[in-house]
């Protein structure tokens, strides 16, 4: 069986609800929009098993491990080559050594909640199931309850959006109110103090959330009590510019510390700092560019086009954002756009040796793009 649907026409609730229903086995394919995200979901007997969000360019299983922190990636060859030893994926990084059964499966199944979590707040694309046999060797397959999900997906969204009017975004930045500051007695659980301790007002929501190691949703939930009790508050650039604070000394501290992130090639860190940037000058060219080309870098692709396209529109004739937009687009699929983005480059330039980079870019992909149409 399969079956094809608008986002909007079939919800993603109804849509798990069907397939846990009817017991089905398959992959569930979600894109959201033309240039959005894709995912990917695994059923088993009516059960979801794994699911992933990637930018339209697929992972293997070992890489996406990787990303997740279960491997190194010198050890994604060596998981590989002693598969064939293994009935599953799971026996086999357990046979391995990487970590024990129970550790490896409580964490497949946190983050593969997560992900699922994140689908269900897409109200729009398209989805797509595929019956078809799962094999465990190559896929992640951990059991979980598709009604629970559905449950708990459904009051997240119901959270979310009263969350979101005292927490705008993980990367907002949360300080001590004045109350707490001149010593006014609290009355906290465990989790609240752990959290507030880590409130500082220069750590971000995210990076409070990866202090803590939790999931963002119950961080957020936690800071949006704080806020509500008046222990905590909200800072942007409006409340520093009340209190004094220099935000142009920030904001230049922000660029300079994502520089040097960057540069030692941590690039969550470096990404974090130019999202703080953002927040006081929502219109930072070097923020937007920088971020542009570390996201790029990280194969978040959709989120690189987006500061990318924001860099292009406030100063179109910068030569380094015109080379990643030509990348990025070949990446997306999109051979086209991206000759036409190293044509302007080559248009633009007075410098002889990017005009011959590009010009060699530029054959490369007009023959990748007709190799493309003759298949």
């Amino acid at each position: 069986m399969t079956i094809q649907s608008s986002i909007k026409e079939l919800g993603l609730f109804d849509l798990f609800q069907l397939l846990h229903i009817n017991k089905k086995t398959g992959r569930l394919i979600v894109t959201e929009g033309p240039e959005g995200k894709e995912a990917q979901v695994i059923f088993r007997s009516g059960d979801t098993c794994f699911a992933v969000i990637h930018d339209r360019v697929p992972r293997t299983v070992a890489t996406l491990l990787a990303d997740w922190g279960v491997i190194d990636e010198g050890s994604i060859a060596r998981v590989e080559n002693a598969l064939p030893k293994y009935p599953t994926l799971i026996d086999c990084l357990e046979g391995e050594h990487v970590a024990a059964r129970g550790h490896l499966e409580n964490f497949l199944a946190n983050c593969i909640r997560e992900c699922v979590y994140d689908i269900f707040k897409w109200d729009r694309g398209e989805c797509r199931f595929i019956e078809e046999e799962i094999d465990q060797r190559r896929d992640i397959v951990i059991p979980l309850n598709t009604e629970n999900l559905i449950l708990e997906g459904a009051r997240r969204i119901d959270e979310w959006s009263n969350i979101g009017g005292k927490v705008p975004s993980r990367h907002s930045i949360f300080k001590l109110s004045a109350v707490v500051q001149q010593g006014q007695r609290l009355n906290l659980k465990p989790r609240e103090w752990e959290i507030l301790s880590l409130i500082d007002g220069k750590r971000s929501v995210k990076e409070v959330n990866d202090a803590g190691s939790a999931d963002l949703f119950s961080t957020s939930k936690l800071i949006y009590g704080l806020v509500v009790m008046g222990v905590i508050e909200l800072v942007n650039a409006e409340t520093a510019a009340v209190s004094g604070t220099d935000t142009e000394g920030r904001l230049e501290d922000f660029l300079r510390s994502g520089r040097e992130y960057y540069g030692r090639l941590n690039l969550e860190t470096a990404a974090a700092q130019f999202e703080k940037a953002l927040q006081i000058d929502p219109e930072c060219f070097e923020a937007l560019r920088m971020l542009g080309e570390i996201y790029y870098k990280m194969d978040k692709l959709s989120e690189a086009l987006i500061y990318l396209t924001k860099a292009r529109l406030l100063r179109p004739e910068n030569q380094k954002a015109l080379f990643i937009m030509g990348y990025l687009h070949a990446r997306l699929g999109d051979v086209s756009k991206a000759i036409d983005q190293w044509g302007e480059l080559k248009e633009k330039s007075a410098n002889q040796q990017i005009v011959e980079l590009v010009t060699k870019k530029i054959e490369l992909a007009r023959q990748w793009e007709k190799v493309l149409q003759e298949y």
